[in-house]
Protein backbone atom coordinates (compact mmCIF):
# COMPACT_ATOMS: atom_id res chain seq x y z
CA UNK A 1 0.00 0.00 0.00
CA UNK A 2 2.86 2.39 0.79
CA UNK A 3 4.38 1.81 -2.65
CA UNK A 4 0.99 2.30 -4.31
CA UNK A 5 0.42 5.64 -2.59
CA UNK A 6 3.99 6.89 -2.93
CA UNK A 7 4.04 6.49 -6.71
CA UNK A 8 0.36 6.98 -7.51
CA UNK A 9 0.81 10.55 -8.83
CA UNK A 10 3.79 9.61 -11.03
CA UNK A 11 3.02 9.11 -14.73
CA UNK A 12 4.39 6.25 -16.86
CA UNK A 13 3.64 8.21 -20.05
CA UNK A 14 7.07 9.84 -20.16
CA UNK A 15 9.44 7.14 -18.98
CA UNK A 16 12.40 9.45 -19.57
CA UNK A 17 11.23 11.55 -16.60
CA UNK A 18 10.11 8.93 -14.09
CA UNK A 19 12.91 6.45 -14.62
CA UNK A 20 11.79 4.51 -11.56
CA UNK A 21 8.98 3.23 -13.78
CA UNK A 22 11.56 1.60 -16.07
CA UNK A 23 13.27 -0.05 -13.11
CA UNK A 24 10.00 -1.37 -11.64
CA UNK A 25 8.76 -2.64 -15.00
CA UNK A 26 11.99 -4.45 -15.84
CA UNK A 27 12.06 -6.12 -12.44
CA UNK A 28 8.42 -7.25 -12.62
CA UNK A 29 8.81 -8.45 -16.20
CA UNK A 30 12.00 -10.32 -15.42
CA UNK A 31 10.20 -12.22 -12.65
CA UNK A 32 7.37 -13.04 -15.06
CA UNK A 33 9.76 -14.08 -17.83
CA UNK A 34 11.57 -16.50 -15.54
CA UNK A 35 8.27 -17.91 -14.33
CA UNK A 36 7.05 -18.56 -17.89
CA UNK A 37 10.44 -19.71 -19.25
CA UNK A 38 10.74 -16.71 -21.52
CA UNK A 39 13.97 -15.09 -20.34
CA UNK A 40 14.66 -13.76 -23.86
CA UNK A 41 11.16 -12.43 -24.49
CA UNK A 42 9.99 -8.81 -24.64
CA UNK A 43 7.27 -7.63 -22.28
CA UNK A 44 4.92 -4.82 -21.36
CA UNK A 45 3.28 -4.02 -18.04
CA UNK A 46 -0.43 -3.21 -18.41
CA UNK A 47 -3.35 -2.27 -16.20
CA UNK A 48 -5.24 -5.54 -16.67
CA UNK A 49 -5.73 -8.74 -18.59
CA UNK A 50 -7.97 -7.19 -21.23
CA UNK A 51 -5.31 -4.59 -22.02
CA UNK A 52 -2.64 -7.32 -22.23
CA UNK A 53 -4.83 -9.33 -24.58
CA UNK A 54 -5.63 -6.27 -26.65
CA UNK A 55 -1.91 -5.66 -27.18
CA UNK A 56 -1.39 -9.27 -28.27
CA UNK A 57 -4.28 -9.02 -30.74
CA UNK A 58 -3.03 -5.65 -32.00
CA UNK A 59 0.43 -7.09 -32.57
CA UNK A 60 -1.02 -10.04 -34.49
CA UNK A 61 -3.19 -7.77 -36.62
CA UNK A 62 -0.31 -5.48 -37.56
CA UNK A 63 1.96 -8.45 -38.23
CA UNK A 64 -0.76 -9.97 -40.45
CA UNK A 65 -1.12 -6.73 -42.40
CA UNK A 66 2.62 -6.57 -43.00
CA UNK A 67 2.69 -10.14 -44.26
CA UNK A 68 -0.53 -10.23 -46.29
CA UNK A 69 -1.75 -6.69 -46.83
CA UNK A 70 -4.85 -4.86 -45.67
CA UNK A 71 -7.33 -6.12 -48.24
CA UNK A 72 -8.56 -8.91 -45.89
CA UNK A 73 -10.28 -8.55 -42.51
CA UNK A 74 -7.99 -10.45 -40.10
CA UNK A 75 -9.53 -13.09 -37.83
CA UNK A 76 -8.83 -14.31 -34.32
CA UNK A 77 -9.40 -18.04 -34.03
CA UNK A 78 -10.20 -19.28 -30.52
CA UNK A 79 -12.12 -22.04 -28.73
CA UNK A 80 -15.65 -21.57 -27.43
CA UNK A 81 -14.25 -21.12 -23.90
CA UNK A 82 -11.93 -18.19 -24.67
CA UNK A 83 -12.30 -15.04 -22.57
CA UNK A 84 -14.65 -12.36 -24.01
CA UNK A 85 -11.80 -9.83 -24.05
CA UNK A 86 -10.64 -11.38 -27.34
CA UNK A 87 -14.01 -10.56 -28.89
CA UNK A 88 -13.72 -7.08 -27.41
CA UNK A 89 -10.22 -6.63 -28.87
CA UNK A 90 -11.42 -7.81 -32.28
CA UNK A 91 -14.35 -5.39 -32.04
CA UNK A 92 -12.08 -2.45 -31.23
CA UNK A 93 -9.47 -3.33 -33.86
CA UNK A 94 -11.71 -4.00 -36.84
CA UNK A 95 -11.17 -7.77 -36.81
CA UNK A 96 -13.43 -10.80 -36.56
CA UNK A 97 -13.38 -13.57 -33.98
CA UNK A 98 -14.25 -17.12 -34.95
CA UNK A 99 -14.82 -19.81 -32.35
CA UNK A 100 -13.98 -23.44 -32.86
CA UNK A 101 -15.21 -26.40 -30.83
CA UNK A 102 -14.11 -27.82 -27.49
CA UNK A 103 -13.75 -31.54 -26.83
CA UNK A 104 -15.29 -33.84 -24.21
CA UNK A 105 -12.77 -32.60 -21.63
CA UNK A 106 -13.90 -29.00 -22.32
CA UNK A 107 -10.55 -28.15 -23.89
CA UNK A 108 -9.82 -26.67 -27.30
CA UNK A 109 -10.45 -29.34 -29.95
CA UNK A 110 -7.39 -29.61 -32.19
CA UNK A 111 -9.24 -31.20 -35.12
CA UNK A 112 -11.85 -28.44 -35.04
CA UNK A 113 -9.02 -25.91 -35.08
CA UNK A 114 -7.46 -27.54 -38.14
CA UNK A 115 -10.78 -27.31 -39.96
CA UNK A 116 -11.19 -23.65 -38.99
CA UNK A 117 -7.80 -22.19 -39.90
CA UNK A 118 -7.81 -20.12 -43.08
CA UNK A 119 -5.75 -17.53 -44.92
CA UNK A 120 -7.64 -14.92 -42.87
CA UNK A 121 -6.38 -16.24 -39.52
CA UNK A 122 -4.16 -13.61 -37.91
CA UNK A 123 -3.99 -15.14 -34.44
CA UNK A 124 -4.83 -18.39 -32.68
CA UNK A 125 -5.67 -17.91 -28.99
CA UNK A 126 -6.04 -20.51 -26.22
CA UNK A 127 -6.30 -20.52 -22.42
CA UNK A 128 -4.22 -21.73 -19.47
CA UNK A 129 -6.70 -22.18 -17.92
CA UNK A 130 -10.01 -20.98 -19.33
CA UNK A 131 -12.27 -19.08 -16.95
CA UNK A 132 -15.55 -21.06 -17.17
CA UNK A 133 -14.22 -24.55 -16.42
CA UNK A 134 -10.58 -24.15 -15.38
CA UNK A 135 -9.18 -26.50 -18.01
CA UNK A 136 -5.86 -25.96 -19.76
CA UNK A 137 -6.02 -26.13 -23.54
CA UNK A 138 -3.63 -28.57 -25.33
CA UNK A 139 -1.07 -25.88 -26.12
CA UNK A 140 1.59 -28.18 -27.56
CA UNK A 141 -0.75 -29.74 -30.12
CA UNK A 142 -2.23 -26.38 -31.05
CA UNK A 143 1.25 -24.88 -31.34
CA UNK A 144 2.09 -27.54 -33.94
CA UNK A 145 -0.85 -26.31 -36.02
CA UNK A 146 0.17 -22.67 -35.53
CA UNK A 147 3.74 -23.39 -36.67
CA UNK A 148 2.53 -25.29 -39.73
CA UNK A 149 0.27 -22.38 -40.65
CA UNK A 150 2.84 -19.69 -39.82
CA UNK A 151 0.31 -18.09 -37.46
CA UNK A 152 1.06 -16.41 -34.10
CA UNK A 153 -0.26 -18.25 -31.05
CA UNK A 154 -1.30 -16.42 -27.90
CA UNK A 155 -1.77 -18.19 -24.57
CA UNK A 156 -4.14 -16.40 -22.23
CA UNK A 157 -2.61 -17.20 -18.85
CA UNK A 158 -4.12 -14.15 -17.19
CA UNK A 159 -5.64 -16.46 -14.60
CA UNK A 160 -2.99 -19.16 -14.42
CA UNK A 161 0.28 -17.41 -15.16
CA UNK A 162 1.16 -16.74 -11.52
CA UNK A 163 -0.11 -19.99 -10.02
CA UNK A 164 0.21 -22.87 -12.50
CA UNK A 165 4.04 -22.66 -12.49
CA UNK A 166 3.96 -23.05 -8.71
CA UNK A 167 1.47 -25.92 -8.94
CA UNK A 168 4.05 -27.60 -11.18
CA UNK A 169 6.85 -26.94 -8.68
CA UNK A 170 4.65 -28.48 -5.96
CA UNK A 171 4.38 -31.70 -7.93
CA UNK A 172 1.04 -31.17 -9.69
CA UNK A 173 0.79 -32.37 -13.27
CA UNK A 174 0.44 -29.23 -15.38
CA UNK A 175 0.24 -29.33 -19.17
CA UNK A 176 3.01 -27.25 -20.76
CA UNK A 177 1.62 -23.89 -21.84
CA UNK A 178 4.49 -21.40 -21.68
CA UNK A 179 7.51 -20.47 -23.82
CA UNK A 180 8.93 -23.97 -23.47
CA UNK A 181 6.46 -24.78 -26.24
CA UNK A 182 7.76 -23.86 -29.68
CA UNK A 183 5.12 -21.89 -31.52
CA UNK A 184 3.83 -19.91 -28.54
CA UNK A 185 4.47 -16.32 -29.58
CA UNK A 186 2.84 -14.37 -26.74
CA UNK A 187 1.45 -14.91 -23.24
CA UNK A 188 -0.65 -12.71 -20.97
CA UNK A 189 -0.45 -13.13 -17.18
CA UNK A 190 -2.15 -11.04 -14.50
CA UNK A 191 -0.31 -9.99 -11.38
CA UNK A 192 -3.52 -8.79 -9.75
CA UNK A 193 -4.97 -12.30 -9.75
CA UNK A 194 -2.67 -14.96 -8.32
CA UNK A 195 0.23 -12.51 -8.14
CA UNK A 196 -1.78 -10.99 -5.25
CA UNK A 197 -0.94 -7.39 -6.19
CA UNK A 198 -3.38 -4.44 -6.08
CA UNK A 199 -5.75 -4.15 -9.03
CA UNK A 200 -4.38 -2.67 -12.22
CA UNK A 201 -1.44 -5.01 -12.84
CA UNK A 202 -0.91 -7.41 -15.73
CA UNK A 203 1.80 -8.38 -18.19
CA UNK A 204 2.08 -9.48 -21.79
CA UNK A 205 5.22 -11.16 -23.13
CA UNK A 206 6.22 -11.47 -26.80
CA UNK A 207 8.68 -14.03 -28.11
CA UNK A 208 10.33 -11.52 -30.47
CA UNK A 209 11.16 -7.83 -30.52
CA UNK A 210 9.29 -7.56 -33.82
CA UNK A 211 6.02 -8.70 -32.25
CA UNK A 212 6.53 -6.33 -29.32
CA UNK A 213 7.06 -3.45 -31.74
CA UNK A 214 3.83 -4.28 -33.56
CA UNK A 215 1.94 -3.80 -30.27
CA UNK A 216 3.18 -0.23 -29.80
CA UNK A 217 1.86 3.12 -31.01
CA UNK A 218 4.26 5.93 -31.91
CA UNK A 219 3.45 9.37 -33.34
CA UNK A 220 6.33 11.76 -34.14
CA UNK A 221 4.24 14.30 -36.09
CA UNK A 222 2.61 16.09 -33.17
CA UNK A 223 4.18 19.53 -32.53
CA UNK A 224 3.91 19.08 -28.76
CA UNK A 225 5.97 15.97 -28.07
CA UNK A 226 6.94 12.57 -29.38
CA UNK A 227 4.04 10.28 -28.47
CA UNK A 228 5.15 6.77 -27.48
CA UNK A 229 2.67 4.22 -26.09
CA UNK A 230 3.89 0.68 -25.35
CA UNK A 231 0.45 -0.02 -23.84
CA UNK A 232 -3.15 0.89 -24.73
CA UNK A 233 -3.39 3.65 -22.14
CA UNK A 234 -1.30 6.79 -22.41
CA UNK A 235 -1.22 8.37 -18.95
CA UNK A 236 -0.71 5.57 -16.46
CA UNK A 237 -0.04 5.85 -12.75
CA UNK A 238 3.22 4.25 -11.62
CA UNK A 239 1.43 3.25 -8.39
CA UNK A 240 0.09 -0.17 -9.46
CA UNK A 241 3.45 -1.00 -11.03
CA UNK A 242 5.39 0.02 -7.93
CA UNK A 243 3.06 -1.96 -5.67
CA UNK A 244 3.34 -4.99 -7.97
CA UNK A 245 7.13 -4.76 -7.68
CA UNK A 246 6.85 -4.54 -3.88
CA UNK A 247 4.55 -7.58 -3.62
CA UNK A 248 6.67 -9.71 -5.95
CA UNK A 249 9.83 -8.85 -4.02
CA UNK A 250 8.14 -9.44 -0.68
CA UNK A 251 6.67 -12.82 -1.57
CA UNK A 252 9.35 -14.20 -3.84
CA UNK A 253 9.21 -17.80 -5.04
CA UNK A 254 8.92 -19.14 -1.50
CA UNK A 255 5.89 -16.98 -0.73
CA UNK A 256 4.14 -17.91 -3.97
CA UNK A 257 4.78 -21.60 -3.33
CA UNK A 258 3.24 -21.29 0.13
CA UNK A 259 0.16 -19.51 -1.17
CA UNK A 260 -0.24 -21.95 -4.06
CA UNK A 261 -0.07 -24.87 -1.65
CA UNK A 262 -2.90 -23.29 0.36
CA UNK A 263 -5.02 -23.11 -2.80
CA UNK A 264 -4.38 -26.78 -3.53
CA UNK A 265 -5.35 -27.73 0.02
CA UNK A 266 -8.52 -25.63 -0.22
CA UNK A 267 -9.40 -27.29 -3.52
CA UNK A 268 -8.93 -30.76 -2.07
CA UNK A 269 -10.98 -29.96 1.03
CA UNK A 270 -13.89 -28.53 -0.95
CA UNK A 271 -13.94 -31.35 -3.50
CA UNK A 272 -13.78 -33.97 -0.75
CA UNK A 273 -16.45 -32.22 1.33
CA UNK A 274 -18.92 -31.66 -1.52
CA UNK A 275 -18.60 -35.15 -3.02
CA UNK A 276 -20.95 -36.82 -0.48
CA UNK A 277 -23.53 -34.13 -1.30
CA UNK A 278 -23.54 -35.24 -4.94
CA UNK A 279 -21.39 -32.50 -6.46
CA UNK A 280 -19.12 -33.49 -9.35
CA UNK A 281 -16.74 -31.55 -11.56
CA UNK A 282 -17.85 -30.92 -15.14
CA UNK A 283 -14.24 -31.07 -16.34
CA UNK A 284 -10.77 -32.30 -15.32
CA UNK A 285 -9.60 -30.42 -12.23
CA UNK A 286 -6.38 -28.67 -13.26
CA UNK A 287 -6.41 -25.19 -11.79
CA UNK A 288 -7.80 -22.97 -8.99
CA UNK A 289 -11.19 -23.03 -10.75
CA UNK A 290 -13.92 -25.50 -9.79
CA UNK A 291 -17.06 -25.88 -11.91
CA UNK A 292 -19.41 -28.28 -10.16
CA UNK A 293 -22.80 -29.73 -11.00
CA UNK A 294 -25.32 -31.72 -8.98
CA UNK A 295 -28.23 -33.36 -10.75
CA UNK A 296 -30.14 -33.79 -7.48
CA UNK A 297 -30.00 -30.14 -6.41
CA UNK A 298 -31.71 -27.06 -7.81
CA UNK A 299 -28.54 -25.03 -8.34
CA UNK A 300 -30.40 -21.76 -8.77
CA UNK A 301 -32.02 -22.05 -5.35
CA UNK A 302 -28.72 -23.34 -3.95
CA UNK A 303 -26.74 -20.36 -5.28
CA UNK A 304 -29.22 -17.79 -4.00
CA UNK A 305 -29.46 -19.46 -0.58
CA UNK A 306 -25.66 -19.64 -0.23
CA UNK A 307 -25.47 -15.99 -1.25
CA UNK A 308 -27.88 -15.22 1.59
CA UNK A 309 -25.43 -16.91 3.97
CA UNK A 310 -22.59 -14.69 2.80
CA UNK A 311 -20.96 -16.92 0.15
CA UNK A 312 -20.47 -15.42 -3.28
CA UNK A 313 -19.96 -17.53 -6.39
CA UNK A 314 -21.85 -17.60 -9.64
CA UNK A 315 -24.00 -19.95 -11.61
CA UNK A 316 -23.07 -21.01 -15.15
CA UNK A 317 -25.77 -21.98 -17.57
CA UNK A 318 -26.23 -25.28 -19.36
CA UNK A 319 -24.57 -25.57 -22.78
CA UNK A 320 -26.49 -28.27 -24.61
CA UNK A 321 -24.16 -28.40 -27.63
CA UNK A 322 -21.29 -29.64 -25.48
CA UNK A 323 -23.41 -31.58 -22.94
CA UNK A 324 -22.40 -29.18 -20.17
CA UNK A 325 -24.94 -29.12 -17.32
CA UNK A 326 -25.74 -26.06 -15.26
CA UNK A 327 -22.92 -25.65 -12.75
CA UNK A 328 -21.57 -23.48 -9.97
CA UNK A 329 -18.25 -21.70 -10.49
CA UNK A 330 -15.77 -21.37 -7.62
CA UNK A 331 -12.53 -19.38 -7.81
CA UNK A 332 -10.29 -20.52 -4.98
CA UNK A 333 -7.84 -18.36 -3.03
CA UNK A 334 -5.44 -19.17 -0.16
CA UNK A 335 -7.97 -17.92 2.42
CA UNK A 336 -10.36 -20.69 1.38
CA UNK A 337 -8.13 -23.24 3.07
CA UNK A 338 -9.35 -21.71 6.33
CA UNK A 339 -13.00 -21.40 5.30
CA UNK A 340 -13.44 -24.68 3.36
CA UNK A 341 -14.96 -26.51 6.34
CA UNK A 342 -17.52 -23.81 6.98
CA UNK A 343 -18.38 -23.62 3.27
CA UNK A 344 -18.94 -27.37 3.04
CA UNK A 345 -21.08 -27.36 6.19
CA UNK A 346 -23.29 -24.56 4.85
CA UNK A 347 -23.49 -26.25 1.46
CA UNK A 348 -24.77 -29.40 3.17
CA UNK A 349 -27.55 -27.49 4.92
CA UNK A 350 -28.58 -25.63 1.77
CA UNK A 351 -28.34 -28.63 -0.59
CA UNK A 352 -30.77 -30.57 1.59
CA UNK A 353 -33.34 -27.78 1.21
CA UNK A 354 -32.76 -27.33 -2.54
CA UNK A 355 -33.97 -30.65 -3.90
CA UNK A 356 -37.11 -29.24 -5.54
CA UNK A 357 -36.20 -27.62 -8.84
CA UNK A 358 -37.68 -24.29 -9.80
CA UNK A 359 -37.25 -22.11 -12.86
CA UNK A 360 -35.66 -18.68 -12.83
CA UNK A 361 -39.03 -17.17 -13.74
CA UNK A 362 -40.57 -18.73 -10.63
CA UNK A 363 -37.91 -17.34 -8.34
CA UNK A 364 -37.42 -14.02 -10.13
CA UNK A 365 -40.40 -12.77 -12.15
CA UNK A 366 -39.33 -11.35 -15.52
CA UNK A 367 -41.08 -8.05 -14.91
CA UNK A 368 -38.99 -7.34 -11.79
CA UNK A 369 -35.52 -8.47 -12.96
CA UNK A 370 -34.34 -5.00 -14.00
CA UNK A 371 -35.43 -3.53 -10.66
CA UNK A 372 -33.93 -6.48 -8.74
CA UNK A 373 -30.55 -6.10 -10.46
CA UNK A 374 -30.32 -2.35 -10.11
CA UNK A 375 -31.43 -2.45 -6.47
CA UNK A 376 -28.90 -5.14 -5.60
CA UNK A 377 -31.46 -7.73 -4.51
CA UNK A 378 -29.85 -10.04 -7.05
CA UNK A 379 -26.41 -9.73 -8.63
CA UNK A 380 -24.07 -11.21 -11.22
CA UNK A 381 -24.14 -14.61 -9.52
CA UNK A 382 -27.14 -15.63 -11.61
CA UNK A 383 -26.83 -13.19 -14.53
CA UNK A 384 -25.71 -15.90 -17.03
CA UNK A 385 -29.14 -17.50 -16.78
CA UNK A 386 -30.71 -14.42 -18.35
CA UNK A 387 -29.34 -15.60 -21.69
CA UNK A 388 -31.63 -18.62 -21.46
CA UNK A 389 -34.66 -16.47 -20.64
CA UNK A 390 -34.32 -14.03 -23.53
CA UNK A 391 -32.76 -13.74 -26.96
CA UNK A 392 -29.01 -12.93 -26.56
CA UNK A 393 -29.41 -9.63 -28.42
CA UNK A 394 -32.22 -8.69 -26.08
CA UNK A 395 -29.98 -9.51 -23.11
CA UNK A 396 -27.22 -7.29 -24.53
CA UNK A 397 -29.58 -4.31 -24.66
CA UNK A 398 -31.00 -5.25 -21.27
CA UNK A 399 -27.55 -5.20 -19.68
CA UNK A 400 -26.80 -1.82 -21.27
CA UNK A 401 -30.08 -0.50 -19.81
CA UNK A 402 -28.97 -1.71 -16.37
CA UNK A 403 -25.67 0.19 -16.68
CA UNK A 404 -27.47 3.35 -17.83
CA UNK A 405 -29.89 3.10 -14.93
CA UNK A 406 -27.17 2.40 -12.36
CA UNK A 407 -25.08 5.40 -13.36
CA UNK A 408 -27.83 7.65 -14.65
CA UNK A 409 -29.73 8.32 -11.42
Amino acid sequence: MKALLKFYNKNMLDFTVYRSAIFFEKEVLNFTKKLLHGENTYGTFTYGGTESIMLAVLSARNYFWKQRGKNVVPEVLAPFTIHPSFAKAAHYLGMKIRHFDIDEKLKADVESLKESVSDKTALIAVSAPNWPFGTIDPVREIADVAVDEGTPLHVDACLGGFILPFFEKLGERVELFDFRVDGVTSISADLHKYGYTPKGASTVLFRSAELKKESMFVDVQNPGYVFVNPAVLSSRSVGPLASAFAVVKFLGEEGYLRLSKSVLEAREAILKGLKPLGFKSVAPVESPILSLFNSDVDLLSFTLAMRGMGWHFHLQREVEKYSIPMNIHLTLSPIHRETAGEFVADAGKVAEKSRVKRSLAEILPVESILEDLTSGRIDSSIAPLLVDMFDPKTVEEFVKDIVIKLYGD
